[in-house]
């Protein structure tokens, strides 16, 4: 685990927060409107702003550049899936019309307006709404497909990492037992060393005394 790979983590952390605090501020925004107007919001709404309020406090903790952070790549993964069905859920609501499809002049549009103040839903036209909001809302699809690929490349760099670490743990273990083999060879060499001379030693008087 080296710098390198702590300072991509912390890069792809930050990346991951900002998204997931971006598209969490601006639909936020939009559901106080909703609430503002008692209106219903939409499911697809809702499942954008739970998954950036959980990819907020999953970066906050995963975070630090620790050891911990990078064996949470399943994790990683799974947040890359949840946001690449919020921005395909997102996509579909416009469909092709983008900011000058039904819903969202019907929906986004006239509520990021404010228009219920004036004018009842009912009586509300393309024509009067034209495109406001739409900056907010192609920045939410955007960051919505940033935030899913930035947790996908952090789910990689911690498969790369982790295998690594393994391979690196497996050398090590790999390295002590040719050290203790070592060892262990040189002792019983030089024990058998000694056992020689000792046996030697013992023999020769006794060959002395048989050629007197």
């Amino acid at each position: 685990m080296g710098t390198t790979s702590k300072v991509c983590s912390v890069i792809l952390r930050s990346g991951e927060l900002v998204s997931a605090a971006i598209v969490a501020g601006i639909v936020g925004r939009y559901l106080y409107f909703l609430s503002s107007a008692h209106a219903h919001a939409s499911s697809r709404i809702i499942y954008a702003i739970v998954i950036a309020g959980i990819s907020i406090l999953a970066s906050l903790i995963l975070f630090p550049p620790l050891k911990y952070s990078f064996y949470f790549f399943v994790l990683d993964f799974a947040l890359w899936i949840c946001w690449m069905v919020a921005f395909g859920l997102l996509c579909n609501l416009t469909i092709s019309g983008g900011c000058n499809s039904y819903w969202y002049w019907n929906y986004w549009g006239y509520y990021w307006g404010r228009y219920w103040h004036t004018i009842p839903h009912v009586s509300i036209t393309q024509s009067v709404v034209g495109t406001v909001g739409c900056s907010e809302w192609r920045v939410v699809l955007a960051f919505s497909f940033v935030a899913g690929w930035v947790w996908f490349t952090s789910g990689i760099l911690g498969i790369y990492v982790c295998t690594q670490y393994s391979d690196m743990r497996s050398f090590d273990n790999r390295m002590q037992t040719t050290s203790s083999m070592k060892r262990w060879w040189r002792k019983s060499n030089r024990g058998a060393g000694r056992t020689k001379e000792t046996t030697e030693s013992a023999t020769h008087p006794i060959t002395n005394q048989e050629q007197v």
